[in-house]
């Protein structure tokens, strides 16, 4: 069975060295054991469970998510409610993105309109803008 240390590991995995490091101090990738000389050695579960961490990550889970995940013996129903909840926060990003995109845009085609282009008539078109958005209250 293969043994691998901090460096081959992480690069196996295209993380840094801190991050395997950091994950052990977070305990959700503990050595498999020490060497004589005290360097930490990774079985290949120890990879396989890493190469799971840093799926998780790319898939935006947090740190101590995926220690819940790990550490729950039926891990099936805690998936499922943590993959909802990024879910749900991946889509109200993109609806936070997709309005400061049409803001943008607004914007750029306000100053397309000016000249000369200033601080003054961002701060305008901002005014605009804003006031397009809230409700008349009268």
């Amino acid at each position: 069975m293969s043994k691998y240390t901090t460096g081959e590991i992480a690069k196996l995995c295209g993380v840094t060295v801190r991050t395997v490091q950091y994950y052990d101090t977070r305990g959700i990738l503990v050595p498999s054991e020490l060497s004589e000389g005290g360097r930490r050695l990774y079985s290949e579960d120890d990879l396989r469970r890493l190469q799971i961490i840093c799926f998780l990550r790319d898939l935006g889970l947090s740190i101590d998510s995926i220690f819940q995940i790990f550490a729950e013996n039926d891990p099936a129903s805690v998936i499922s409610i943590l993959l909802e909840q990024q879910k749900l926060d991946l889509k109200e990003e993109i609806t936070e993105r997709k309005e400061q995109l049409n803001k943008l845009e607004e914007l750029q085609q306000g100053l397309k309109m000016m000249n000369p282009v200033s601080v003054a008539s961002i701060g305008d078109i901002a005014y605009i803008m804003s006031s397009r958005e809230k409700p008349n209250l009268t």
